[in-house]
């Protein structure tokens, strides 16, 4: 259910303001907005404050991620033995928030100074990894423009210009070499020293043949070379080897130094989200009204908190006067949904379309029970629903989420007990029927694939319904009945004589009489819930429009055909990977091996088809819970509830849990 909001509207002592917002984090309830211009009043400017502190959240994020990006080059180095790392132990992916006290979140500012001088450290590193990179590059590019020359034992500052003669020294592609030759054919000498993919050539030249010769060495493309060093070049190719070595060896020892920082992680992780808080309190003053004595201060609380808030207002001096209120008319608090442990990871699908408008009907409950009984549908194998159930079930029980994380999991857990249900009901165990394995079941959607279709269709046409149902509640709630209750039940009674008219063959005549009246009576409603919100000609052309939706009604249901279509490809490829596996094990000479190369396919094939299937059971459910349910009732477009403490990303606020003592058990 969506709860019911309070506003708070408080005036305080402008020296008490970040202790009251303070209170209000350490509350954990309340969001503070935006208070409308107030006379003799101005808008508190701490605008400042808060860039100065994204600037240090910029850098703990640069931290952070440095330190993430050479552990993967530390571990390769640590592995070559070329540096000492013993990678610390990370959260893991299935992490939850660990919880720190208020009063020791609190104390996180005095690290601050220590943590940000061990950034400075971390950057100095990281500018001279960057410049070794830059002088590494060099030295591969000069190794790799000498190649040409490696032949080359004499050394360049050799090849100058004589009196008479031009003497030069470049490199032609080894495809152009025989070119060269028009050089001696003009009165010139060259010399090739072979390389690949291109050679060395010094040319010699008399000064007054350059010009003639200089036509055939454009031709050939000829590079002069940039090298004019009194050495070989085997003795510059040495050098940079050296070079290397050194810079690969400070790089190493870099890497080595950054990754000491790894153990502070936690204690930037802690001040990143002390200084996300303190960015947060400083948007909330920076949401006041204040004058030279006194500010003003609204914020929204949950109905169940408002009491607490009130309590604690009343027995302390940070404020001159406060209420607490219901919303107006003209306001729109925002929303929170309260539910419990089995529809709340629910609450994470509906919001990735939108988060409920706070005077809407809450969607997920609805959303909860379908998505389950969707999820299993699609996978309708009890060996793939034992594997989620067993896998998620055992991320639980190890990491014991609360509310809000890993929510997820939660639904694939959710989803593996149903898909347990749905497979015992259809008889699929990995791919092998019941039949063959002698257990009950209620059809085999494989081998009577009609059956599966025509559930498929009623779930989808239940669901339907249900969406109906909950828009017809909410145009009564806003004063329009009728409207209500023709949009529902007109398409209530188009089912109903559809259906009697369908069985009309097997009951008597008497249900054909009754299919028509229902069909006529649903067409009369539908017709009349299509003039609802338009005046004059447009009453008539609304009416006919609505018969229109009959279309997208039909279009609608054929949608849940996607549930037929993810459950028959899940039995099948598990079938098709269990005859491979068996073909494959007939062909091997030796029964051992048969086994072994069986039982490989079971396993990868059994795995890629739970992945695949369930992730296309996750994406394809959703896609069923946004357009085709959420459309017949669904408004969205509100603003989630975001409390003072909300903003923590790595950490939570609370009071940890100690185990329990066998005294305090009994």
């Amino acid at each position: 259910m969506i709860s019911n909001m309070r506003k708070l509207l408080l005036i305080g002592n402008v020296s008490q303001r970040n202790t009251l917002i303070k209170k209000l984090h350490k509350l954990g309830c309340a969001e503070v907005v935006a208070t409308p211009q107030i006379e003799h009043m101005r808008a508190c400017d701490a605008q400042q404050d808060v860039d100065a502190y994204k600037v240090k959240l910029a850098k703990l994020e640069y931290f952070m991620q440095t330190v993430k990006n050479y552990k993967v080059v530390a571990k390769q180095l640590a592995k070559d033995h070329k540096i000492d790392y013993l990678p610390a132990k990370g959260r893991g992916m299935f992490a939850v928030k660990p919880v720190i006290t208020f009063e020791a979140f609190e104390n996180i500012a005095q690290t601050e100074t220590d943590i940000f001088t061990h950034i400075d450290e971390l950057k100095s590193y990281n500018d001279e990894i960057i410049q070794l990179k830059s002088e590494e590059q060099k030295q591969l590019n000069t190794i790799s423009s000498l190649n040409p020359y490696k032949a080359l034992t004499t050394e360049f500052s050799v090849f100058r210009d004589t009196l008479n003669v031009n003497v030069l020294l470049g490199e032609v592609s080894n495809t152009k070499l025989a070119d060269l030759e028009k050089i001696r054919q003009l009165g010139g000498e060259y010399e090739i020293f072979q390389s690949s993919p291109t050679s060395g050539v010094a040319v010699l030249i008399e000064k007054d043949k350059r010009e003639d010769i200089q036509d055939v060495l454009s031709a050939v493309e000829f590079a002069q070379c940039s090298f004019a060093d009194d050495k070989t070049s085997a003795e510059i190719i040495a050098g940079c080897k050296t070079s290397l070595e050194e810079i690969r060896e400070r790089h190493n020892r870099n890497v080595e130094k950054i990754m000491t920082f790894e153990n502070l992680l936690d204690d930037v992780m802690k001040l990143y989200d002390y200084i996300s808080l303190e960015i947060a309190k400083a948007e909330s003053a920076n949401s006041t009204q204040a004058s030279d004595t006194t500010y003003y201060l609204e914020a929204w609380l949950p109905e169940s908190q408002a009491e607490i808030v009130n309590k604690e207002l009343e027995d302390s001096p940070l404020s001159l006067a406060f209420s607490i209120r219901e919303p107006l008319e003209s306001e729109t608090p925002p929303t929170l949904a309260v539910n419990n442990g089995i529809v709340a990871p629910y609450e994470s699908v509906t919001n990735m379309y939108s988060v409920p408008f706070y005077k809407e009907i809450d969607p997920n409950p609805g959303v909860a029970f379908f998505f389950f009984l969707m999820f299993g549908m699609m996978l309708s194998d009890a060996g793939y629903g034992l594997l989620l159930t067993l896998g998620a079930g055992l991320i639980l029980a190890i990491r014991r989420p609360p509310k809000g994380e890993l929510n997820l999991v939660k639904i694939i857990f959710m989803g593996g007990i149903s898909t347990l249900i749905w497979g015992f009901l259809f008889g699929s165990y990995f791919g092998f029927s019941a039949k063959q394995i002698g257990l009950w079941y209620w059809f085999n959607p494989i081998e009577e694939p009609m059956p599966l279709l025509v559930v498929c269709l009623a779930i989808g046409l239940i669901q339907m319904f249900v969406g109906m149902a909950i828009n017809m509640v909410a145009l009564i709630k806003q004063g329009q009945s009728l409207w209500g209750i023709s949009s529902a039940f007109s398409w209530y009674f188009l089912a109903l004589g559809v259906g009697a008219f369908a069985l009309a063959g097997k009951v008597g005549n008497w249900a054909k009489i009754v299919a028509i009246v229902l069909i006529v009576l649903g067409l009369v409603l539908l017709m009349l819930s299509g003039t609802f919100g338009k005046k004059g000609a447009k009453k008539v052309t609304g009416a006919f429009s609505a018969l229109y939706g009959i279309i997208n009604f039909f279009s609608d249901l054929m949608s849940y055909t996607r549930i037929f279509g993810l459950g028959l490809a899940t039995g099948v490829i598990a079938m098709v990977f269990n005859q491979i596996a068996e073909i494959i094990s007939g062909l091997l000479p030796v029964k051992f091996l048969g086994v072994i190369a069986s039982m490989a396919i079971y396993l990868v094939g059994h795995i890629f088809n739970v992945a695949i299937n369930s992730l296309g059971a996750y994406v394809h459910n959703s896609r069923l819970q946004f357009v085709e349910y959420f459309g017949k009732f669904y408004t969205g477009g509100g603003e989630l509830f975001a409390p003072l403490g909300s903003q923590m990303k790595y950490y939570k606020i609370g009071e940890p849990q100690t185990p329990k003592t066998k005294s305090q058990k009994a």
